[in-house]
């Protein structure tokens, strides 16, 4: 709920999914999203599985991990993507609010030339 908070702080609309059939249904059948938050450490492999299909739907969409993992332990899909940021929770707050500023630029900004880890 945090991230939720933070997005909403600076103005963006949050919306939290408490399972991974409503994220599922909500990117089939709305707009795409201004970007994802994700964390590497959800039950049962889910993030990997609504990670790829983020990327199916939005190739070039923004995908925040907000994350306790290492970088190492997620897979190259998402540390090697351009279009995701890894931000370690230990960080604190301003690590995350970074990579939402990032998230939440202008389509025509500058983009990552690779995965930078906040």
């Amino acid at each position: 709920m945090l991230a939720a908070e933070l997005c909403e702080a600076t103005g963006a609309s949050a919306s939290v999914f408490r399972g991974p059939t409503t994220f599922l249904a909500a990117l089939r059948t709305s707009g795409p999203p201004t970007a994802v938050v994700l964390d590497w450490r959800l039950e049962r492999e889910l993030s990997a599985g609504l990670f790829l299909a983020t990327r199916h739907r939005h190739p070039q969409l923004p995908v925040i991990y907000w994350t306790g993992s290492t970088l190492g332990a997620l897979p190259d899909m998402i540390s090697g993507d351009r279009w995701a940021m890894i931000v370690d929770k230990a960080a604190g707050s301003a690590p995350f609010e970074d990579a939402l500023a990032w998230a939440l630029a202008p389509a025509d900004a500058e983009q990552p030339e690779d995965s930078p880890v906040g």
